[in-house]
């Protein structure tokens, strides 16, 4: 498995949209390996693996995934929830090691221990993160942490 939390340089693709068919905002360009990990086997069933696929990350949009010829998957054909569409304080928004809103949101709140930030660079350091196939976006969930612990402060 590749280091899904080491800076990549984004690849620029010229066939095809990189803008949700639904919500136009710009999608992030996401490896194969996080769709087959994601979708449920219907949607699945569906994939055109040959396509370049884009992770739309608007919270008001329904779409999770979309390819170049504007096929989309919905929050129902993916098999967890997706922390930037989905408000409720059990969602993850670390996948690898658990860190759901509400650990986050009691750690920022009461000082609970550990730090979510500090605890999962640990874990990256030991190459025990596995952002790809656990995490929707399919890469790192650092941002989003540290988005929504500033979000509480």
């Amino acid at each position: 498995m590749s280091d899904c939390c080491a800076m990549e340089e984004q690849v620029s693709e010229s066939s095809g949209s990189e803008f949700c068919p639904t919500c136009i905002a710009k999608g992030k360009k996401i490896k194969i390996i996080t769709l087959k990990s994601m979708l449920k086997p219907a949607a699945l069933d569906t994939l055109n693996a040959e396509l370049t696929h884009y992770f739309c990350s608007s919270k008001d949009c329904h779409v999770v995934y979309f390819d170049t010829d504007t096929k989309t998957y919905l929050t129902s054909d993916i098999k967890v929830a997706v922390h930037q569409k989905d408000q409720s304080l059990v969602v993850p928004v670390c996948y690898c090691f658990d860190w759901t809103k509400e650990k986050i949101k009691q750690y920022v709140e009461r000082g609970l221990t550990p730090n979510p930030v500090e605890h999962i660079r640990e874990n990256i350091k030991e190459n025990r993160c596995g952002c790809e196939v656990n995490n929707p976006q399919g890469s790192c969930c650092l941002g989003n942490v540290t988005k929504f612990m500033n979000q509480l402060l």
